[in-house]
C-alpha cells in the first residue's frame, strides 16, 4: 500500500485487523479518510476472504463518497477488486435482509419502500382527510384560546406547521414500541382520554395507505429487518457469514433498532468498527436517534482508541470549542446535562512532521456582537460578510442561524447587499425555482387572456438578461399588445425603438422567441392527465439534475393527490406549488439537493440553519441567534418544545405521547417525559453550538440581539438574554484579547 504518514492518534486504529472497535473522533480528525484507508489495508492484505467488508453511513451522499475514496485507493495500488466491499445506508441495509426472504414477516416479494418524500406525501394527505372527515373540532381543541381574529389565524397556523412533524413522531413512537393501529384502537376503545386519540384516525389512514399502495416507511424497513433475522436463523447465519467486518459511520446517529441490526449480523465474526462523535449528535430531538449507544459501545468494546486530532481549525478556535466542552462538563448549572458533551478536548496538529496543520491566522479573529434587534443583527451581519468579501474574496463564508425562517430573512438581507451566495434550505428562491417557474405557467393558463400574467411567466421563467434597462423596456412594449398577438402574431419591427437601441439579436429578443415556442407547445398540449402535463412543462425547461429530480416528485406527488380526489384540477395544481408552507415540497427539496451533498467552495458564501451545517467547514463563520430561547440552559426557561399555541396541559405534545404509550405498554408512567424532553433539548442545542464553533477554520463571529421585533424596543417584557454560553465564551473570548 502506497505509503502514508499517519498521525499518532491514527496509527493504533489503521494498524485494527479483528474484534470491536470503537472510534470517537473530534471534528476535522479525518473520519472518512482513516475508515476508507483501513477498510483498502484490509482488503489489500486479503484479511477479508471469508467474507465481504461491510460499510454503514446514514447519507446517500456519504455512501457516494466512500465509494470514489476507496476505489480511488484501490486503483492507486493497481487493485481491481470491487466485489469485495459494500457501501450501503442502514435503511438499504435493511431492505436487503427483507428481499432475501419477505415471507418471514408475511410480506410479498414485490413491496416498494416509500422514501421521505413519498411518506410525507401520504401522512400529508392522511392529515388532511382527518381534519375533513369530521376532525376539525378534535384537531382545534387543544389550540390556546385566543379573543383575537388574527392571533386565532396566528394560532391555527402555527398548530398547522407543527401538527405534521408531531404525527410523523408519533406514529415512529407507535411503531417503534409495536403498537399496531388496530391495537392502538382496542386499547383506545375501553374510553382512553388524551392526545393519541387524535392521531389513531391518522395512523390507520396511513397504514392503510401504504398497505393498499404496497408500500413499506423506513420505521417498517428497520423494524421488519430486525424482525426477519431474529425469526430465520438461516437468514441470520447468511448475513452473518457474508461480512466479514462492518464499519458504522456517524454512529452518535444510530438509533435502537439499527443498532440490533449491526450486533445480530456481526455477532458471528465480531470484527466490527463503530466511528462518530458523541459532541455531534444533534438528530435525536426529531428522530429515534440516541448518542447513548455509541457511548455505551466505547464502553464494552475491545478496544477504544479516540481521534483527537484536528487540523480544520486554528488553535484559537479550538481553545473555544474546548472552553465550551470544559464548562459544559464541569461547571454546568443543570447538572443532569453535564454529559451532553463528552470530555474530549481538541488538540492540533504536530507542527513540522509533514501532515496538513492548523491555520495560523496572524490576529486573534474570534469576536462578540450584541445588537439592539434581530433587524440589526443581519443587517450587520450582511455588512460584515461584504467587508470580507471585498477584502479577501477567495476566503469561504458561512452564515448559520437557528430556523429556516430566518435564513430566509438573511437570504433577503443578503440580496439587498447584491451578494451572491448559496442558500441550503426549502425556502432558497433558487431550489424553488423549478416549482415556481411551473406555477407561473399554469397561473397563465388559467387567464390566457391576461397580458400582464404572460409577461411575468416571459421575465421570470424564460428572457435571459444583465441589461436591467433593455428588459424594463421589452416589457413595458408587450404591455400594448394583446396574448393572441405576442404569441401567434408578434412583429419584432412594431417595437418602438426610439427610447433605446434594441436589436432582434440580442439575448433578450432570443430568449424571448424561445419562450413564446415553448408557450405555444404548452397551451397546445391536450390536458388528459394533470401529472403528465406538469412532466411535460418541466421537460420544455432547461432543468438541471436535482430540478428534474424535484420535477419527477411533482409529478408523483400530482398524481397520488389525483388518485384521491378525481375532481381536483388545473386551479388546484396552481395553489398547491404556490403554497410556499407546503411540507411536501419543502421535504422534496431538502432531500433532492442533499443526495449529492454540498462543498462550500474557495469564495463562496453559505447561508444555513445550524444543523444543516455539520460535515461542512469555512474560513469564516457568523453564528447568530445565541439567545436563551434558541440556546435555554435550564428547565425553567422557555422551550421550542413548548408549542406557544396549545393549552397549557398540552404544551409538549411528543412529551405527553412518549407518556401515553408507556402508561399503555407498562400500565404506570415511571418517567417524566416533560422534564426529560427539556434536558434532551437543552443537550442536543448545547450540541448544536459546539458544531457551529467547529465549522470555522479561522475566524468567527457569535452573536445575538436583546429583541426579536423592532416595536418590541424598550419593552422589558419582551427583551432577550444572551444565552449563557455566549455569555460564558465572551470571558473566555476576553481573555484571550487581553492576553
Amino acid at each position: 500500500m502506497i505509503n502514508i504518514n499517519y498521525r499518532e492518534d491514527q496509527i493504533p486504529i489503521i494498524n485494527y485487523d479483528n474484534g470491536t472497535m470503537a472510534v470517537p473522533a473530534v471534528p476535522g480528525a479525518g473520519k472518512t479518510f482513516i475508515i476508507t484507508n483501513l477498510v483498502a489495508k484490509l482488503l489489500l492484505e486479503q484479511k477479508h476472504k471469508s467474507g465481504k467488508i461491510l460499510i454503514l453511513t446514514y447519507m446517500n451522499s456519504a455512501v457516494n463518497n466512500f465509494k470514489g475514496r476507496i476505489r480511488k485507493i484501490l486503483e492507486e495500488n493497481k487493485i481491481d477488486d470491487t466485489n469485495s466491499y459494500e457501501v450501503m445506508t442502514i435503511h438499504s441495509l435493511a431492505v436487503k435482509i427483507i428481499k432475501e426472504k419477505p415471507e418471514v414477516v408475511m410480506l410479498s416479494e414485490d413491496f416498494n419502500i416509500a422514501d421521505d418524500l413519498q411518506k410525507s406525501i401520504i401522512l400529508n394527505e392522511c392529515i388532511s382527510r382527518f381534519r375533513f372527515e369530521g376532525g376539525e373540532r378534535a384537531f382545534r381543541w387543544f389550540l390556546k384560546e385566543q379573543k383575537d381574529e388574527r392571533w386565532k389565524e396566528i394560532t391555527l397556523e402555527a398548530w398547522e406547521r407543527g401538527f405534521f412533524e408531531f404525527a410523523g413522531n408519533a406514529i415512529s413512537e407507535l411503531k417503534y414500541k409495536g403498537i399496531s393501529p388496530d391495537k392502538l384502537e382496542e386499547i383506545l376503545s375501553r374510553g382512553h382520554k388524551g392526545m393519541l386519540k387524535i392521531i389513531l384516525p391518522i395512523y390507520k389512514l396511513y397504514d392503510r395507505k401504504l398497505k393498499q399502495n404496497g408500500l413499506l416507511d423506513y420505521d417498517d424497513i428497520l423494524i421488519l429487518a430486525e424482525k426477519t433475522l431474529s425469526l430465520d436463523e438461516g437468514l441470520r447465519k447468511k448475513f452473518q457469514t457474508r461480512y466479514k467486518y462492518i464499519f458504522e459511520d456517524e454512529c452518535q446517529d444510530s438509533n435502537e433498532i439499527q443498532g440490533n441490526i449491526i450486533k445480530i449480523i456481526s455477532s458471528e465474526n465480531k470484527n466490527l468498527v463503530r466511528v462518530g462523535d458523541i459532541n455531534q449528535s444533534i438528530t435525536g430531538t426529531f428522530s429515534s436517534s440516541d448518542p447513548k449507544f455509541f457511548k455505551e459501545f466505547i464502553n464494552s468494546a475491545d478496544f477504544c482508541y479516540r481521534m483527537d486530532m484536528s487540523n480544520r481549525s486554528s488553535k484559537d478556535i479550538l481553545d473555544l470549542a474546548n472552553t465550551l466542552v470544559k464548562y459544559v462538563t464541569k461547571e454546568f448549572r443543570q447538572e443532569e446535562c453535564r454529559h451532553a458533551l463528552e470530555d474530549m478536548q481538541i488538540k492540533t496538529v504536530p507542527n513540522g512532521m509533514g501532515y496538513k496543520e492548523n491555520p495560523n491566522p496572524e490576529h486573534y479573529n474570534i469576536n462578540v456582537k450584541w445588537y439592539e434587534s434581530w433587524k440589526i443583527e443581519i443587517e450587520q451581519t450582511a455588512r460584515y460578510v461584504k467587508g470580507i468579501k471585498n477584502k479577501y474574496p477567495d476566503k469561504s463564508i458561512g452564515i448559520l442561524v437557528p430556523f429556516n425562517e430566518q435564513v430566509t430573512q438573511v437570504a433577503k438581507e443578503l440580496r439587498e447587499n447584491n451578494l451572491t451566495f448559496e442558500e441550503l434550505g426549502p425556502n432558497s428562491l433558487n431550489k424553488r425555482k423549478v416549482i415556481n417557474n411551473i406555477a407561473y405557467i399554469i397561473d397563465f393558463m388559467l387567464h390566457c387572456d391576461d397580458v400582464e400574467k404572460l409577461i411575468v411567466v416571459l421575465n421570470k421563467v424564460f428572457i435571459d438578461t444583465d441589461n436591467e434597462e433593455e428588459i424594463k423596456y421589452f416589457l413595458e412594449e408587450l404591455k400594448n399588445y394583446s396574448t393572441e398577438e405576442i404569441i401567434y402574431n408578434f412583429e419584432f419591427s412594431k417595437l418602438d425603438n426610439d427610447l433605446i437601441e434594441f436589436k432582434e439579436e440580442s439575448d433578450i429578443y432570443l430568449s424571448f422567441k424561445r419562450g413564446i415556442d415553448i408557450i405555444k407547445q404548452i397551451l397546445e398540449y391536450p390536458i388528459i392527465r394533470l401529472d403528465l402535463l406538469v412532466l411535460f412543462i418541466g421537460k420544455k425547461l432547461s432543468l438541471e439534475k436535482e430540478d428534474k429530480a424535484v420535477l419527477d416528485y411533482i409529478s408523483f406527488y400530482i398524481k397520488y393527490l389525483v388518485s384521491e380526489n378525481i375532481n381536483m384540477d388545473l386551479e388546484d395544481v396552481y395553489n398547491l406549488l404556490f403554497d410556499v408552507k407546503n411540507r411536501v415540497f419543502n421535504h422534496i427539496i431538502d432531500v433532492v439537493y442533499e443526495i449529492n451533498g454540498y462543498e462550500p467552495e474557495p469564495g463562496s458564501i453559505t447561508l444555513c440553519n445550524y444543523h444543516k451545517s455539520k460535515g461542512m467547514e469555512w474560513d469564516c463563520v457568523f453564528l447568530l441567534g445565541l439567545v436563551e430561547y434558541n440556546f435555554p440552559d435550564n428547565i425553567n426557561q422557555k422551550f421550542q418544545s413548548d408549542k406557544w399555541y396549545l393549552k397549557e396541559k398540552y404544551k409538549n405534545p411528543m412529551a405527553i405521547i412518549k407518556s401515553e404509550v408507556e402508561a399503555i405498554l407498562k400500565g404506570s408512567i415511571s418517567t417524566d417525559y416533560a422534564h426529560k424532553t427539556k434536558i434532551d433539548s437543552i443537550n442536543e442545542k448545547i450540541r448544536l453550538l459546539y458544531v457551529g464553533i467547529t465549522r470555522a477554520k479561522e475566524m468567527l463571529v457569535l452573536s445575538g440581539s436583546a429583541y426579536r421585533d423592532e416595536s418590541d424596543i424598550g419593552n422589558k417584557r419582551k427583551e432577550q438574554k444572551p444565552c449563557i454560553y455566549l455569555s460564558r465564551l465572551n470571558q473566555h473570548i476576553i481573555e484571550k484579547r487581553s492576553n
